[in-house]
């Protein structure tokens, strides 16, 4: 009758919101997730970041190929070996009689275990433990470190190659920033120190034929000399003084660049004046009118440095010519400290910055 047809329609009914249902639940279950572009990262290989188990053979990685990755050198003897890209950290451990250079460090540089080793690196933090005569041509943001070590020497990293630049400012680094020379000894010997500073003269390439550059730079035109470095030279704490310094700083503002202090140090080279130290740091005004409260133009300091970086140099050699013939620019300010303040300037300036970046 009516009853069972009108039954019939309503299951048909039923049945088929079930099934749309169901194909509804089936089709949203099978949408696409998006791919987000971390989902897409390819995968690591640790291979393609260390140099492991190597006899005397010249190997290279090249700039992009690490790209802020860790690095590792491990086992390695008799060998040629250069990193032109920066790293976020370096260990070298079990290494004997390799020459190598590592661009620029973000973090720490660790070497154990080795003996022989001309090394070359940029980096935040230096530390060697276990080791036998390692020379290092050294840029470091903070003191380096040995550790029962010997027969160690150290010199003022000079290096340049294409890309070096901006690999520095990846790693976070200072050009002027530089402790090369400020070693601490965990475990000093009386009467016999564990570690020397090599003269300014003292070069890395000297251990290099030009093949050996050609072959582990890959091509690459990498620059030893100290005309051609990126980081400036300093003569840091060794004992060859030339007389009486003078703190010499550049502030740079907002609109001066990197460009006029490559200027000024190639005249205060051309001048006969060398670096013996240098420091880039941020100051606030009560810090400009401690440092340089008998400048005329402390106002102006003042309102450069909140705007952007101070770098200072401890320069010695002819003052008095540098002093006739001080450039001067546009975009930035520079002062030269003069007569008997002058080492009282250059002490108040390095103690505040090792201050503050000790805190």
């Amino acid at each position: 009758g009516i009853n069972a047809e009108y039954g019939e329609e309503m299951g048909n009914l039923l049945a088929y919101c079930y099934k749309s249902d169901s194909v509804l639940v089936k089709e949203k279950e099978e949408e696409p997730k998006p791919v987000f572009s971390w989902d897409r990262r390819e995968e690591i290989d640790p291979a393609d970041y260390c140099f492991e188990n190597l006899d005397g053979v010249k190997k290279g990685k090249f700039p992009g190929q690490i790209s802020g990755q860790q690095f590792g050198i491990e086992n390695c003897k008799n060998c040629i070996l250069f990193v032109l890209d920066n790293v976020a950290s370096l260990t070298i451990d079990d290494c004997e009689n390799c020459v190598i250079f590592v661009g620029p460090s973000k973090g720490s540089v660790f070497i154990r275990d080795c003996t022989d080793i001309k090394l070359a690196v940029s980096c935040q933090q230096f530390r060697t433990r276990d080791c036998k005569r390692i020379e290092t041509y050294l840029h470091c943001s903070t003191q380096p470190i040995i550790e029962s070590s010997v027969g160690m020497k150290f010199g003022c990293l000079q290096i340049n190659y294409p890309l070096l630049s901006d690999q520095v400012k990846c790693a976070g680094l200072s050009l002027y920033n530089n402790e090369w020379s400020s070693i601490y000894d965990f475990t000093p010997v009386e009467h016999a120190p564990n570690f020397t500073l090599m003269p300014d003269g003292a070069r890395f390439d000297k251990y290099l034929t030009p093949d050996h550059i050609a072959e582990g730079g890959g091509g690459t035109r990498v620059e030893f000399s100290s005309h051609h470095s990126l980081y400036p030279l300093t003569v840091g704490n060794t004992d060859n003084s030339s007389g009486d310094s003078a703190l010499l700083s550049i502030f740079l503002g907002t609109k001066g660049g990197y460009r006029e202090v490559d200027e000024m140090l190639k005249h205060v080279k051309g001048c006969e004046c060398r670096l013996r130290r240098s420091k880039e740091t941020r100051m606030n005004t009560d810090t400009v009118n401690r440092i340089y409260g008998d400048a005329d133009n402390t106002y102006s300091f003042s309102k450069l440095a909140k705007e952007g970086p101070v770098i200072g140099f401890e320069v010695e050699g002819d003052i008095d010519q540098l002093r006739k013939t001080l450039p001067s620019y546009s975009d930035v300010l520079i002062y030269l400290s003069r007569g008997e303040s002058s080492s009282k300037e250059v002490n108040n300036f390095f103690n505040y910055v090792d201050m503050t970046m000790s805190t």
